[in-house]
């Protein structure tokens, strides 16, 4: 971390943590498979981290504040669980926790068509069983960016789960919204995929910087704010299982 960072204090880095909603009675425990985006995409745009990770994390921050979907963590929490089970747990990185069996497991690949645009094809498995539940086809633009890509997931999962009769009444609220939000700038997006790349590394000031630097470009920017909080809550002793 640079010496110019400016570090909070323990009451600071509290009023970031704002809690996970409580969920709804029926929703669904969903955990994130394979994300592949084949062909590209082309953002033209400086990204620190690799863009299927930038997709995935965007998915993640969807889901953290809803409480018509329950989001459990899979891919950072297996990482963590596994180094404390080696003795490997890098000091400034958070618990792993004790976490739950999701309800499905879904997976995303977006495949690049021609100059128009590309394919999402999702699917929601059972993870106890390996059966497919159900999976889809949608069609996306060819300028989207990773928060467009991101947030078309989503749209596509929460209409999935409300058809399947998945998905609980949901009453208006801030992280139930549904996912088509404001638009966020080229330079909003940096700012996150910035603060991402540090909370990957497990520092937090960096990452609280870059979050809140993609809420000050964009106010509306929903995903940058749960990941600002999800930072403080892992920053504050919250485990990956309970936090993330």
């Amino acid at each position: 971390m640079a010496e110019s960072t400016p570090v909070l204090e323990v009451s600071e880095w509290r009023a970031l943590a704002a809690p996970r909603p409580a969920p709804l009675p029926g929703a669904q425990r969903i955990a994130l498979g394979d994300v592949d985006l084949l062909g590209g995409p082309d953002w033209r745009m400086p990204v620190p981290v690799a863009p299927r990770l930038a997709v995935s994390e965007l998915i993640a921050t969807n889901l953290l504040p809803r409480s018509d979907v329950t989001w459990v963590e899979r891919r950072r929490f297996t990482v963590a669980a596994e180094a404390e089970r080696t003795g490997d747990r890098a000091p400034e990185a958070p618990p792993a926790g004790v976490s739950v069996r999701p309800d499905f497991v879904f997976a995303v690949t977006w495949s690049a068509l021609d100059a128009t645009g590309g394919q999402l094809e999702m699917r929601l498995t059972d993870p106890a069983t390996g059966a497919v539940r159900d999976a889809w086809r949608v069609t996306t633009s060819a300028d989207a960016g990773p928060v467009a890509l991101a947030r078309t997931v989503i749209e596509g999962l929460l209409t999935r789960l409300s058809e399947l009769d998945l998905r609980p009444p949901t009453p208006r609220r801030t992280g139930d919204a549904e996912p088509n939000g404001q638009p966020v700038s080229r330079a909003g997006v940096e700012h996150f995929l910035r603060g991402l790349a540090a909370e990957e590394r497990w520092r937090w000031e960096e990452a609280r910087i870059g979050y809140q630097a993609a809420l000050a470009t964009d106010p509306g920017f929903s995903e940058a704010r749960a990941a600002l909080e999800r930072t403080a809550r892992l920053r504050l002793g919250g485990t990956l299982a309970e936090s993330d």
